[in-house]
């Protein structure tokens, strides 16, 4: 049987190492003065997803939508009420925005279309960035998980609507071999239904190049900004290590979403066979009984080093696996917008 899966790193083994405990999140930042303060994160858990309901949803609109109102309604109130805004300046109206900010007075004296835009509203800027690497089309049960592609394109998605609800623009970055796609960032529906055809689109494969790829992106993002990088994260340490150090020198702060599938930490029972490396098509003939001892410690292994790896660079870590929720994907954004403002 051939299962298209991606190996793991050739990384030491840490005995004992059953399981992976996410990391702290690094401490907070004094807020800036005069910021608006974001509401507290709740103690109680979200309640959780039909994760076989979210599978079946036709659309990515739809998928992220649920996934986003789900989160939400785990909140003790709305992410906008509590906020002391103040007026900032005018924008011009952009297709999408809420009709209801609309300076209908100044409307009135210009015969222009123009936008409210509140203090809030600029406190972040937040870029979604997704591997598009070969190794993320896997799900070993694809009836009924999604694959780590499509679990990762509703997580995004559903970033950038609750960005939006919170008033921050958001751009887009797909990572294949190099930077293959980019959306400057914006703050409006229309620019999100625009990303979400950007992320449904674009097509998966090929060897991952993400550090190649976040090396270049560093070249054109906004200094300050929150970076989101959804990936499993099968890159050489070192490289990713040097990617990850040029963002931090344009003081970028980072989030890592490690996507994994549950048989890649664990192993599946009686799924023992030929195993293909679906980037670079390396085979191996393995009985799975015989070599999942070795085989979970060196998963643990490659996931505490990638926690590590952000860690050591002031970033943070949340794996997602396919067959949970991925609500941490949004906590973790939530978490960090309330430091950074």
């Amino acid at each position: 049987m051939a299962i298209d899966t991606m190996i793991p790193p050739d990384l030491p083994p840490i005995p004992g190492s059953e399981e992976y405990v996410v990391p702290p999140p690094p401490p907070p930042r004094s807020r800036q003065p005069g910021k608006p303060a974001p509401f507290s994160m709740p103690q109680e858990p979200v309640p959780p997803l039909d994760l076989g309901l979210l599978h079946d949803l036709p659309s990515l609109e739809l998928r992220a939508r649920y996934m986003m109102n789900g989160f939400l309604s785990g909140l003790h109130r709305s992410p906008l009420k509590g906020f002391s805004v103040e007026f900032a300046e005018y924008r011009a109206y952009q297709l999408g925005d809420d009709l209801r900010r609309i300076d209908w007075r100044l409307f009135a004296r210009t015969d222009r279309l123009n936008v409210k835009q509140f203090e809030h509203e600029t406190q972040l800027r937040v870029f979604l960035v997704l591997d598009t690497s070969s190794s993320m089309t896997y799900s070993s049960k694809p009836e009924t998980w999604l694959r780590k592609l499509d679990f990762a394109r509703t997580a995004l998605a559903a970033l950038g609507l609750l960005a939006l609800r919170q008033g921050d623009a958001f751009g887009l970055a797909l990572i294949g071999s190099d930077l293959d796609d980019y959306l400057k960032p914006k703050a409006s529906q229309a620019h999100w239904r625009t990303a979400l055809g950007h992320l449904d689109s674009m097509p998966a494969g090929g060897p991952t190049g993400l550090a190649k790829g976040l090396t270049t992106l560093a070249e054109v993002l906004p200094r300050r900004s929150l970076v989101v990088i959804a990936s499993d994260f099968y890159e050489n340490n070192s490289e990713l290590n040097a990617a990850l150090r040029r963002l931090r020198f344009d003081k970028q702060e980072v989030i890592a979403l490690h996507l994994l599938d549950p048989v890649e930490i664990n192993l599946g029972e009686d799924w023992s066979g030929i195993f293909i490396d679906s980037e670079t098509g390396q085979r191996l003939n393995l009985d799975t009984n015989a070599v999942r001892p070795g085989y979970k410690e060196r998963v643990a292994a490659f996931m505490e080093q990638t926690a590590n790896t952000f860690r050591d660079h002031s970033g943070d870590y949340a794996l997602l696996r396919t067959d949970a929720s991925p609500m941490a994907a949004l906590g973790n954004y939530l978490a960090y917008r309330e430091k950074l403002c």
